[in-house]
């Protein structure tokens, strides 16, 4: 007995000393030996992952797919050594359907992990979007999130329509669709007192679901700290520098060199580009296997990481407000300039949207 205490706390005294380092590799690839150690907790039926489906297009579960490291089909298959994730339910990806597969969400056999993609309805009792039956009766998405998340080890939500709303909340919103910390109230706390963790993205970067798993999965076994959330409940190792800080045509901007057209030299900032105001990653990060990203690719960003995507950043190629400054002064004082901006376009979407609490 000893001797096993002796190792698991070597195992985990190891894994924390890892956690300055892969909070630096994060940026550019997750960390293999923590996604083994994560999966190994699954395998060893430690814990369940039971991801449900709301309102959306379903492309946080295809950018899913599209990750590169590990590959999709090591973590499904695990034909990589030790990793291999169990979805005890996953509409797109779990191998049992009908009442067998429903069986894991009307009775978990195991603590388990909630993820919800999707927008959750709340308009007539929440009958714009059901999965499954029970005796007959279709079961509302709102239902079954309210059930699951009472006992969870901890709740998070994939995408900015399972965060914030998303499209399907957009105006003027017939079912009444809402993010999931608007549904729940923001002072939910998982069995494990854990708040909602929110990965926004439309849809969110492979490395952020991955990687944001991977963390909740070791924080319940306590092998890993909960990671650090910023104020909107995302975490900080993926969401806290801006686009526009990382933009390869900060440059540009800094020049007060703007493009008047797509395709034309310059910063695209008068052309819409919401990467002052919208706080990702996606510019170190990369995507597609780290060769792009949309402002490198010459588009604008939408700032889809924001919870008032998408009707308070569109139309998407009109420009932000402008302070009272010209663009070559207002490119000057670059940051300060970008939290003006993010002051003044998001503050008043922000106070009406997170009006009412739960």
């Amino acid at each position: 007995m000893q001797h096993q205490t002796n190792d698991a706390l070597s195992r985990r005294n190891f894994l924390k000393a890892g956690v300055g380092a892969a909070a630096l590799l994060s940026t550019f690839r997750l960390d293999e030996t923590l996604i083994k150690e994560a999966m190994s907790q699954i395998r060893g039926g430690g814990v369940s992952v039971l991801w449900i489906h709301g309102a959306a297009c379903q492309a946080c579960t295809v950018s899913l797919l599209n990750t590169t490291y590990p590959d999709v089909t090591d973590v499904l298959l695990g034909t990589l050594p030790q990793v291999k994730l169990d979805l005890d339910y996953q509409t797109v990806l779990m191998l049992k359907w009908g009442n067998e597969a429903l069986e894991a969400l009307k009775n978990p056999q195991k603590d388990y992990l909630l993820l919800v993609e999707g927008s959750i309805q709340t308009k007539n009792d929440g009958t714009f979007c059901t999965i499954g039956e029970i005796d007959g009766k279709p079961v509302t998405m709102k239902d079954w999130v309210t059930k699951l998340a009472k006992d969870a080890l901890a709740v998070i939500a994939i995408g900015t329509c399972a965060s914030y709303g998303g499209i399907p909340a957009g105006a003027p919103n017939p079912t009444g669709a809402v993010g999931t910390t608007d549904f729940l109230g923001t002072n939910y706390r998982s069995r494990l007192n854990f708040p909602i963790v929110n990965i926004p993205g439309c849809p969110p970067h492979p490395d952020w679901m991955v990687g944001t798993l991977t963390s909740l999965i070791l924080a319940t076994k306590k092998l890993y700290p909960f990671p650090e959330l910023d104020s909107l409940g995302r975490p900080t190792m993926y969401f806290e520098r801006s686009i526009h800080d990382d933009c390869p045509r900060r440059g540009l901007y800094d020049e007060g060199n703007f493009a008047e057209k797509f395709g034309h030299d310059g910063c695209i900032y008068k052309l819409g580009c919401k990467g002052p105001i919208s706080y990702a990653d996606c510019n170190s990060r990369k995507w597609n296997n780290g060769l792009t990203s949309c402002t490198i690719s010459g588009a604008p960003c939408i700032a889809c990481v924001q919870p008032e995507f998408p009707d308070k950043s569109s139309p998407f190629f009109d420009a932000l407000p402008i302070p009272a400054l010209s663009y070559k002064e207002a490119a000057g004082v670059g940051v300060a300039v970008g939290g003006a901006l993010a002051g003044a376009y998001w503050l008043r979407a922000r106070k009406e949207k997170h009006r009412v609490e739960h």
